[in-house]
């Protein structure tokens, strides 16, 4: 590990979005607003700042992440873990250095980090800020693997989704559950919605999906009634950021369809909404169709290809 002179001055009350010191925890006042996390720049306050860490921290739900916390600290005490890891993740380049480091010499995106097999001896533990409520643990920088009774239809919805030629995160087969290609890098990261600030997390519909996304948000919105997919709450879609500059690029790829087949027929308020939405612009309209028509031909799932039917039939 190396350290440098010009970092000297680092603090552990200091968030650093990679090198660039982006806001004071103890006098909760933003340094960087461009780099700073969306919550943060919103309202720059230590709530804000809690709350933008629990939207990171992984959930309870998480068997794979009680553990690794059990093992390690206990019951799991959250200043002594942050402290620890210096709240390094895979999803972001946020941390907050606990030592006079470089970002390039503690990040997960650049050296090995703790996966529970060994005595823990310090590092970085992404698996702990993987949000969401399946199990799940990084195996790798580029590999995350989920485990649960739903998760293998996220295989059919991804390959279906990039056949459509729509950006969606890469899922695999494994034995025990599924591989979940990682679309974020040390350039490029992940912001969900729920921390961004430009949503409510507990009150937001279609049409906020599409002031923020336009067109890319209503291809998430006719793809997920077309799968049935029932749970695309705020931190299952968000934004690509840029890790260097804080730019905000474009919507992430789409991911997490777990819950895929919450809606099997052809009548429900999400399917049916999807395609008012997609009636009233002519745009929505031959996007849905063109959607529609290409899961008809690829998929291999019966439900899918009934209600992507339902599409066509009351979008012509």
């Amino acid at each position: 590990m190396k350290r440098l002179d010009f970092l000297k001055q680092k603090s552990s009350g200091i968030l650093y979005l990679k090198n660039i010191p982006v806001y004071d925890i103890e006098n909760q006042r933003l340094l960087n607003k461009e780099c700073a996390p969306g919550l943060l720049q919103k309202n720059a306050s230590n709530e804000s700042f809690k709350q933008w860490l629990k939207y990171r921290y992984s959930a309870n739900t998480n068997s794979f992440a009680r553990v690794l916390k059990g093992v390690t600290f206990g019951q799991g005490n959250r200043v002594l873990i942050d402290k620890s890891t210096s709240i390094l993740s895979l999803s972001d380049c946020y941390w907050i250095p606990n030592e006079e480091m470089e970002f390039e010499y503690c990040s997960p995106y650049f050296v090995d980090f703790w996966k529970g097999y060994t005595e823990y001896k310090g590092g970085s533990i992404p698996t702990l800020y993987a949000n969401g409520f399946l199990s799940k643990c990084w195996t790798s920088s580029t590999e995350l693997f989920k485990k649960g009774d739903t998760v293998k239809i996220e295989i059919e919805c991804s390959r279906l989704v990039r056949l459509c030629n729509i950006s969606c995160a890469e899922v695999l087969d494994d034995e025990d559950g599924i591989i979940v290609k990682n679309f974020t890098s040390s350039h490029v990261m992940l912001e969900s919605a729920d921390m961004s600030g430009k949503i409510d997390p507990d009150d937001f519909d279609e049409n906020t999906i599409i002031e923020l996304f336009g067109l890319d948000g209503f291809r998430m919105i006719i793809i997920d009634a077309i799968f049935g997919n029932g749970d695309r709450h705020a931190g299952n879609f968000g934004f690509l950021r840029s890790a260097d500059t804080g730019e905000y690029l474009s919507m992430a790829p789409l991911y997490d369809f777990d819950h895929a087949l919450d809606a099997t027929g052809e009548k429900d308020r999400l399917l049916l909404d999807a395609i008012d939405i997609a009636n009233a612009n002519e745009e929505y309209q031959k996007e849905a169709i063109r959607i529609s028509n290409s899961i008809v031909k690829e998929t291999i799932n019966d439900v899918f290809r009934k209600r992507a039917i339902c599409v066509l039939k009351q979008c012509r």
